[in-house]
């Protein structure tokens, strides 16, 4: 199904096609929301409309309304199954029971969304597998994955993350992080992943998406990307940094092993930073592509 086609199976059980187009977006990429996101996605001012479209959630029973927060704050759980059969979702995970920690972090997804609504927001792996290679010539290679297993038993699955990836007509990729490790170590990995993409792109968007809990967090997150992304190693740095790979990947234990020299533990102290630790396990998996 396109998502024309989810929005108008779900504007068939009562909703207008605004109401229909928020719901859809929500179950593909959330499955929670709170009233100022649709006011945001519609272009229209918080008020009576609002406030009456979600009570119609909850009275219909298609969504489920949870107070925090001191009852300063409400999330509405979209969770009816048969709402979701109607985009060919039924066994949606959105539709299971999330903790709050979860549920701020699906809010902040669709944070990302909702600045852009016009864009084509691609939810599912099958979903930007097809888009991508299809309609953007993207070689498979190319997407972000993560594989396990070696040789005949390796297996790969793509897109990992279940972040939503935007796309303008013109084929301008809007590529949303949340940040949730204070370290930065998972969002490296991120980086990593979806760097061959990236570059395939004609143009991107990288939108990191930052809790308040984390204040300092932005500019941070700028400097890893700059790190990862942006400075590309000499040539003989990269022959020096391929050698020491292979000397780890062969001496797991550098400590127990007795023909180990001083030029590797030079270059363990000059590989030491974050970037080369998490370029090191994409390396095991993907080899000289990584």
């Amino acid at each position: 199904m396109t998502f024309d086609d989810r929005v108008h199976t779900v504007a068939k059980k009562g909703f207008t096609e605004r109401q229909a187009r928020f719901l859809t977006t929500v179950m593909l990429h959330a499955g929670v929301c709170v009233p100022r996101q649709y006011a945001r996605f519609c272009g229209i001012l918080y008020g009576a409309k609002t406030r009456k479209f979600f009570d119609k959630l909850v009275r219909l029973r298609y969504a489920s309304m949870y107070d925090c927060r001191h009852n300063r704050a409400r999330i509405y759980h979209v969770n009816q199954r048969a709402l979701y059969a109607a985009i060919g979702e039924a066994e949606s995970r959105l539709r299971k029971p999330v903790t709050l920690n979860h549920a701020i972090q699906r809010l902040m997804v669709l944070d990302a969304i909702v600045e852009d609504p016009d864009l084509v927001w691609l939810g599912t792996a099958e979903e930007k597998s097809t888009h991508l290679t299809t309609l953007l010539r993207i070689e498979p290679a190319d997407l972000p994955h993560i594989s396990t297993g070696e040789g005949d038993g390796r297996t790969v699955r793509y897109f990992p993350d279940r972040l939503p990836i935007g796309i303008h007509p013109a084929g301008h990729g809007v590529v949303v992080y949340v940040v949730t490790d204070p370290w930065l170590d998972e969002f490296r990995r991120f980086l990593l992943r979806h760097a061959a993409l990236l570059r395939a792109l004609p143009a991107w968007t990288l939108r990191i998406v930052v809790p308040p809990q984390f204040p300092d967090i932005a500019q941070r997150s700028k400097q890893v990307v700059w790190n990862q992304l942006l400075t590309p190693l000499r040539t003989e740095t990269l022959d020096e940094l391929h050698w020491y790979f292979e000397q780890v990947r062969t001496h797991p234990t550098p400590s127990r092993s007795d023909d180990l020299d001083e030029q590797f533990y030079r270059a363990r102290d000059g590989f030491s930073a974050p970037r080369f630790k998490v370029l090191y396990r994409v390396w095991k998996q993907d080899g000289e592509r990584a």
